[in-house]
């Protein structure tokens, strides 16, 4: 099997957003996300990356990894380290298709048998401000009181979501209540 075509896919509505598609000669596609700055991201799978993976083996996926990124660009979590990690997730994708078995299980199989759920509030708007989130209004404004803005309830009706929460069986909610004094301090405090 070899890696025929390399593709990237943006949705208007959520501009941050980038998917990567992998389509092998067998017609096995695998599939991979990332999030921020797409356009940067984007331009590094086609011009850096596509071009040490077509017409190669995608399920020689640790073989591939240290060529995803080169040697500039290996630390930290820069627009290299994103498009390494969205087609990452496609190589694995395709292998678990190709082998018939979850990429958990490909993994190693499951550490454990639950794992809690926790909601991020960050709404259905959050991805798709492409400028600087800033606290003013979090880019709550193009949400127009869209009914699952959950970064919304949390700053204005903290309790109605957690109770929400709870009768859906969620436990637990990521909030950042302290953004404001950081954006204001300049990240200093």
């Amino acid at each position: 099997m070899k890696i025929k075509a390399v593709e990237t896919l943006r949705v208007e509505e959520f501009p941050n957003l980038l998917w990567v598609r992998l389509e092998t000669d067998q017609g096995l596609i695998g599939l991979g996300e990332t999030y921020f700055g797409p356009q940067a991201v984007e331009a590094q799978i086609h011009e850096f990356i596509a071009p040490r993976l077509l017409g190669s083996d995608p399920l020689r996926v640790e073989a591939h990894a240290p060529r995803l990124v080169g040697y500039v660009g290996k630390g930290g979590s820069g627009v290299e380290m994103r498009a390494a990690s969205a087609v990452d997730i496609a190589l694995w994708d395709l292998w678990g298709q190709a082998t018939g078995q979850s990429i958990c299980q490909l993994l190693g199989g499951p550490s454990r048998d639950a794992i809690r759920v926790y909601n991020t509030c960050a709404g259905t708007h959050y991805v798709r401000n492409t400028a600087a989130v800033k606290t003013d209004d979090f880019g709550l404004a193009a949400a127009g009181g869209d009914t699952y803005e959950d970064l919304q309830a949390f700053l204005e009706r903290p309790t109605e979501l957690a109770q929400s929460l709870l009768d859906m069986g969620i436990t637990a909610m990521k909030i950042w209540p302290f953004d404001f004094a950081a954006e204001a301090s300049g990240g200093q405090h």
